[in-house]
């Protein structure tokens, strides 16, 4: 069988490279139709080279677990050693080259990169870099790197969403002997991770594979408000027209959505144009069953899914969901909710709330406010500043609950070490490196891009109240800094403390910048009545196989329950009546299957140990 393996990776290999060589000379037409070949070929040498046990005949074999290369565990430091210290600079007391694979560099190439050069001098460590084109897709040349045994010491996909591998492809690409575990070193010789690891809570859960193996190093944006996105925005303005206060139930919000829409609430004399509530199709915090399904029955964003003391837990199957439905279907049925919000897209809603002089839009959900407001074009509109986030609102039982979702500050597959590296713990050392450098790869350089501040200083965070640590200038990062093409720790402490105007309406400070201090804010008062961690469910590893299934499996389940909420909510399927016909469509489609794969790979994670 690894014989058989090793001759469909020679001839997947091959035919790649003559399509590569035909293409050249063909027309544009036909040279589509060979890229669509390449691509078929690709997507077959992937599955190929990722099934189980099949490399042992290629030269390839499996690492034991925690076992990082030949040399994991056995650092050795001092007068014979080729490492310093870790910590200490330079890395290595000789020169070593090592090779990358990377995106191409946005501002020139990564030879000439400033940070790059600084990287070198400082480290030792020389970097020989193979790039993939913009128009290339990244991990279709991975693929084929990968199958033909050719790999680069380091390999760096960016933290694109598009380049970087899912959780089901890494964890097979490590069991296969393709990539390094990186656990010895991460709790042998690792400064900046190890700091990581040690402060963020639920980091190596996330990153922590059912083997026990860790094989990328995460990314990690601390950012508040991407682990609350669920947000209703109200046009405090109306409110005060209306004198009426900020809503904190369910049923205050009933009756300031009435109001909205029998009275003149923007107040330019008509009746009819104000759209009390709205939303849109797509985006971040904007499903109609998100925050205002969360008084009636938690329910998270995207997947809807749910920890229930160890279970994996479908929210639109409860009683909780049903109820909260019934309260959807008022607002639609009473004219509250725009009949748009199932058909529109983002552009669509701001251009109507910012066609004429007064807002039109009493509420919307998102993330944030420029979901309904220009915050871009130039003279900048002043109509997201009637707009606030409404706190968390308390349900007709009591239930006051805010989805949180802590680990999607995390994002794995984009850095990994290849099971080829000449030097895996110079490897190791010199990301990990980069990741105690966060000021100058994000930032810049001191003095140029940003300057820390003095102790004394009266700049402060963007909580308004957190005293700054650093100050970032006007001048260009362009080939100065890493452009995220490495992974890097963004603590919550770092970027709160951005010298930032307490005030995001001053004259001087941009929309887009000014959002940035009102979406934190307003994250705040999210964080007040998160869930509790135990019940967030985490994107999780499992097998490809499981993966797959799982996938096409939550596309049906979604598909169904999506189409039966809006009809639930516009009243073309009666709730009561048609509920266990709803519950039998989702089962018919897959989902007791689906939520056991999701059990599964629960069972099998940190998570549940």
């Amino acid at each position: 069988m690894p014989g058989l393996y090793c001759e469909m990776r020679k001839a997947a290999t091959v035919q790649i490279q003559k399509i590569k060589s035909v293409s050249c000379g063909l027309s544009k037409k036909r040279r589509r139709g060979h890229k669509m070949k390449k691509k078929k070929i690709v997507a077959l040498l992937t599955a190929c080279m990722l099934m189980t046990g099949m490399f042992t005949g290629c030269g390839s074999s499996q690492q034991a677990a925690g076992s990082s290369g030949a040399e994991a565990g056995q650092t050795q430091t001092g007068d014979n050693s080729l490492f310093n210290e870790p910590g200490q600079l330079p890395i290595v007391n000789e020169p070593v080259t090592l090779t990358v694979f990377a995106p191409a560099n946005p501002d020139g190439s990564w030879e000439d990169n400033e940070m790059v050069k600084e990287l070198e001098e400082t480290t030792g460590i020389h970097l020989e870099w193979q790039t993939c084109a913009a128009s290339d897709n990244v991990q279709e040349k991975l693929s084929t790197m990968f199958a033909s045994g050719d790999l680069p010491d380091i390999i760096l996909t960016g933290v694109g969403s598009s380049n970087r591998y899912d959780k089901a492809t890494e964890q097979a690409l490590g069991e296969q002997g393709l990539i390094l575990p990186l656990n010895d070193y991460l709790d042998t010789v690792s400064v900046g991770y190890k700091q990581a690891l040690d402060e963020i809570e639920g980091m190596r859960d996330y990153i922590t594979t059912p083997n026990g193996n860790i094989y990328s190093l995460p990314n990690v944006d601390g950012s508040l408000h991407v682990q609350y996105n669920m947000k209703l925005w109200i046009n405090t303005q109306w409110l005060d027209n209306l004198g009426l206060e900020m809503p904190t139930t369910t049923e205050e919000f009933y009756q300031v959505m009435k109001a909205f829409k029998e009275q003149d609430a923007n107040g330019n004399g008509d009746l009819n144009d104000e759209i009390p509530l709205s939303t849109v199709t797509s985006g971040a915090g904007t499903q109609i069953d998100g925050f205002l399904m969360n008084p009636f029955q938690l329910t998270s964003e995207t997947n809807k899914l749910y920890v229930d003391n160890g279970k994996v837990t479908f929210a639109p199957v409860q009683e909780g969901y049903k109820e909260g439905l019934k309260y959807l279907k008022q607002l639609y049925s009473e004219g509250f909710l725009n009949p748009e919000s199932f058909t529109q897209d983002k552009n669509n809603q701001v251009n109507i709330n910012e066609a004429g002089d007064e807002c039109v839009i009493g509420a919307f959900l998102a993330q944030r406010p420029g979901y309904a407001c220009d915050l871009t074009t130039e003279p900048y509109s002043d109509k997201w500043k009637q707009y606030q986030s409404l706190a968390p609102l308390t349900g007709p039982d009591g239930q006051c609950v805010a989805s949180w979702n802590p680990y999607v500050m995390f994002q794995t597959g984009m850095t990994f070490i290849s099971s080829s590296c000449s030097n895996p713990e110079a490897a190791f050392r010199l990301l990990d490196y980069i990741e105690t450098q966060t000021y100058r790869a994000i930032l810049g350089k001191e003095g140029v891009n940003y300057v820390m501040l003095d102790d004394d200083t009266t700049e402060v965070g963007m909580d308004g109240v957190t005293k700054a640590l650093y100050k970032k200038l006007d001048a260009s990062t362009a080939n100065v800094t890493l452009n995220q093409v490495t992974a890097l720790v963004r603590t919550p402490d770092f970027l709160l403390a951005d010298a930032t105007n307490p005030d995001p309406y001053a004259e001087d400070v941009k929309p887009v910048n000014g959002r940035n201090v009102v979406i934190y804010r307003a994250s705040l008062e999210h964080e007040k009545v998160r869930q509790s961690r135990e019940s967030v469910m985490p994107d999780l590893y499992m097998s490809q196989e499981d993966s797959s299934e799982m996938s096409l499996l939550k596309t049906n389940v979604m598909d169904v329950q999506k189409e039966y909420m809006v009809q639930f909510i516009t009243g073309a399927k009666d709730i009561d009546a048609e509920w266990d016909g709803y519950i039998s469509a989702l089962n018919n489609v897959g989902l007791e299957r689906y939520l056991e794969l999701l059990q599964k790979a629960y069972d099998e994670s940190s998570f549940a140990k």
